[in-house]
This record gives C-alpha cells, structure tokens and sequence, in this order.
C-alpha cells in the first residue's frame, strides 16, 4: 500500500513537472493593456481566458525580474510577434526599467527584446515618447513619437531613423505628435497632430503628400481643426476624426471625413449634434475610435466637453449612413475611461469594453457585448487602479471579406465565382494577372494583411519573404476569387 502511495506521489509530481514546463498559449482569449498606477509602478498587460478566467500582468509572469516601460497606450500583434509601445521606459514609482518598445512571442509573452529609447539627442537623452506601431512588411514597421515617426527593423529589432519630415521640430512632447498609422498597400497613412495626414511610401520610407486638416470659419473668424485619429472599415475606406483645434484640449465638431486610400478623396460626413468623435493628442491615447471588420460600422466614444465626461459609445453604420447610440455604462453605474479601452473582436464581432467606478476606487470590470450592444458577459477584476489603455487581440485568420478560415485548404488551381488567372506560381518579384478585379488584397498564413492592391495586370512582390501566400479577388458587382501563391 505504501509502495503504490508512493508511485502516485510520484506520478503526480512528474506530471505536474511536465504540465509547469508546458509553453503558454495566449491565443484564445483577449489582452487588456494598462496605463496602470501613474506614479507607483509600470504599465501592465492582463489576459482574458475564453472561460472567463482572468490572467493577472502576464508580461512579469512569462518574464520573471522584467516589466513593461511607463504608460503604455498601444500594442498590436503582427506576424507572431505583440508590439507594446510606452511612452516612457520607467515610472517614477517603479524599481524596474522597462522599455518604450517591448516585442514579445505573441503565443508564449515570452519577451524578444526591450529598448529604453526610440531616438536620443547628442547627450543620450530620450527625444522621442511612444505613441504607436504599424507593420509595413515582415521586415519593416513604423513607429510614432511625440517627435517623428521612425523605421523599426523587424529583423534587427532596431530603430533606423526618422522619416523625413514627421518630427516636431522642437515643438515639445504634446504639441507636435504622431499618432494612429495604418499601412495598406505600399503606403502608410499616419495622423500628424499639427500637419495632418501623412502618406508614406513605404519602400522608400518618404512623405510623398500632407493632407492637412480643415479651415472653418467660426464667429466670422478662421478655426484650423486638427485631425485626431484615423481607422479603416471593411469596405476598405478610411476615417478620419476631427478635433476642434490642434490644442488637445478635447474639443469636438460635429463631421468627420470618409478618405478614399486610392483616389486620395476626402468628403465630410455631418454628425447628430454632440456626436463629435474623441481627441485626446494632450495626454495622448489610441482614441475609442475604432472599426467592425464584419459589419460596414464604426464605433467611437462621445467626447462631450472633455476626456471624462461621457461613457457612452456610438455606432455609425455606414451603408445606411445613420449614427445611433450603441451602448452606455452609466446606466449601470459605471464608466468609461478615457483611453481606447474598447475594441470590436475581428472573428465574433463582439465587443469588449473595460469599465471602472470613478477615479478613486481600484473597481473594474470588462463586458463583452453582441453585436447589437446587449450585454452577455461581466467580468470582474481584482482591485487595482488598472486604467484600461487598450484591448488588443491574439491574430487571428481574417474573416472579412471573407476569407475561409483554413488556406491550406484552398487549390492553388481553384476557380472561384470571378474568373482570373495568375502567373507564373511559384513566383519572384512580379505575379501577373489576366482578368478583370476591381482589388486585391495579399494575406500570410497568419491572416495577416500585408499587401492591397486597385486593380493592376503587374503585381509586385517585393518585401514579401519567401512563403505561401492568399490573394482575395473582389470586383466591383461583389464576384471574388481566392488564390494560393508561392512566393520564392
């Protein structure tokens, strides 16, 4: 009897061994990124179970002695690896230094690298706060400053420079920054605080034209606005909201604009009266501005009068061109904060939303809504001042447009409702089309967007590392074809 007790003993210490040396796996759930306690410790990252479960600063957990960098306001997974960007490297209350670029393994956390500063002057003193990160290809990423944008190689893990002509000029942290970037086709389109809209080439990593914001006469007198953020809809057209000034203060209007990535076109679209979109450049967040890869909407929080005074959020459908109240955490007591705290899930479409009390109590919670913005799920935290910066989720196989969930099942010789053909496959450099398209868009096997295309007969590859690749062909009567690609 004590024999077979102790074989058990054993069993279950080996067992329990090799469950503990078992790799982690954050790609079912959903991250939560934290400003955290300004003034005590660094920013914090949590991780939301499929079950419910919550997973408390999973960055210190998988990197044991390691933390993040101060105020962190964006992170992003891209091409397996999770990007945080923080505004600075350390908090004054904090023991550890961070980083403001912090790379982890997407799946595991595990950390890659950590760098204290993006850019220095000539005496080593940082010139560059974080703001946020977009990827260009698996080789290269942008990354915004409160003084530039600057070129961060994905291989090296090392920023290049700056892009001419995205700094502050001096300016100071708040007056001049970078903010949201989002890279479609060879292009990025990256949101200046005072110049406007920037378009990057982004192979050869120059402006190649400024969008500025308007100029509207208010009381007979001229009023620069400024542009606060911008995102992308499934239709593929991008949103640009617009702040009363360039001040940061907070200020709204009552318009946004709709930007055609391909014409280069901007047209105003009016708003309901006190719909104006959020602007934050002052204490500078990834705005609640945001966009359903399933459904042609919007969603944004009311600014109102200033960062705290409304929590509610706002859909605007775009094919009906209505804008209607989505969902409000007032009427159940609580509120939103005034960082991006809410995000739509690219697979369900759900969205989750981080609430909290007021400022002076640790009480938070994350919902997760449907659709239609009923309630179906609340999630309760452990008391801490978290102050929710932004969810971020796991990368996932697109589902919009409408890609199947597996490539590996799709043929290479598949023949789908719009008739093309692409040569040659495998390919290097160049893959040529014969058929009429009105788009295409170039997905890895992660179901990254890395490419997307008007209509061309030349397609170029280069930048693309060597793989398989899915290129969706739509058309403008709604016709698409699927295709695999080799890309040597």
């Amino acid at each position: 009897m004590k024999k077979t007790m102790c074989l058990c003993w054993v069993l279950c210490a080996f067992f329990c061994r090799l469950w503990a040396q078992q790799e982690p796996d954050y790609t079912q759930g959903v991250f939560i990124l934290n400003e955290d306690w300004f003034g005590h410790q660094n920013s914090s990252i949590n991780f939301l179970h499929e079950n419910g479960q919550w997973e408390y600063r999973v960055f210190q957990k998988e990197n044991p002695g390691r933390e993040l960098g101060c105020t962190s306001q964006y992170g992003t997974v891209f091409n397996g690896r999770m990007y945080i960007i923080s505004k600075q490297e350390r908090d004054m209350g904090a023991s550890i230094t961070g980083g403001r670029i912090t790379v982890c393994d997407a799946k595991t956390m595990k950390c890659i690298a950590q760098l204290q500063n993006i850019a220095t002057d000539s005496n080593g003193n940082s010139m560059a706060d974080g703001r946020g990160f977009v990827g260009v290809n698996p080789q290269k990423g942008y990354i915004s400053t409160s003084n530039g944008i600057y070129v961060f190689n994905l291989e090296t893990l090392q920023v290049k420079g700056m892009i001419a002509g995205t700094g502050s000029e001096g300016a100071g942290l708040y007056s001049a920054q970078c903010g949201m970037m989002i890279s479609y086709g060879n292009r990025v389109f990256a949101v200046h605080q005072k110049k406007g809209l920037l378009i990057i080439d982004a192979e050869n990593d120059t402006i190649v034209r400024v969008v500025g914001a308007p100029v509207d006469r208010e009381d007979g007198s001229p009023r620069q606005r400024g542009f606060g953020s911008i995102v992308q809809s499934k239709d593929s057209m991008m949103w640009l909201s617009v702040a009363a000034d360039v001040s940061g203060r907070g200020s709204i209007v009552d318009y946004f604009f709709r930007f055609d990535p391909e014409s280069l076109d901007t047209t105003r679209i009016l708003l309901p009266q006190g719909y104006g979109l959020p602007s934050s450049w002052y204490a500078w967040t990834a705005d609640a501005f945001c966009a359903s890869v399933r459904q042609n909407k919007l969603y944004w929080k009311k600014q109102g009068d200033g960062w705290f005074s409304n929590s509610q959020i706002v859909c605007y459908d775009i094919d009906k061109d209505e804008c209607y109240d989505f969902f409000d955490s007032q009427q159940s007591g609580w509120y939103m904060y005034c960082g991006a705290g809410f995000r739509v899930h690219p697979q369900t479409d759900e969205m989750y939303v981080s609430l909290y009390l007021d400022n002076l109590r640790q009480t938070y919670q994350t919902v997760r809504l449907n659709p239609g913005g009923e309630l179906l799920a609340s999630y309760e935290m452990i008391d801490n001042y978290w102050f929710p910066a932004m969810v971020i989720f796991p990368e996932t196989l697109p589902v919009s447009p409408g890609l199947p969930e597996n490539p590996d099942t799709l043929s290479v010789k598949e023949t789908a409702l719009l008739p093309l053909k692409l040569y040659p496959n495998p390919a290097a450099g160049t893959v040529y089309v014969n058929g009429d398209y009105a788009q295409v868009r170039i997905y890895d096997l992660s179901g990254r967007l890395v490419r997307s295309y008007a209509a061309q007969s030349r397609i170029p590859l280069s930048g693309l590392r060597s793989g398989i690749y899915v290129f969706y062909f739509t058309d403008a009567r709604g016709r698409k074809a699927v295709r695999k690609v080799v890309v040597q």
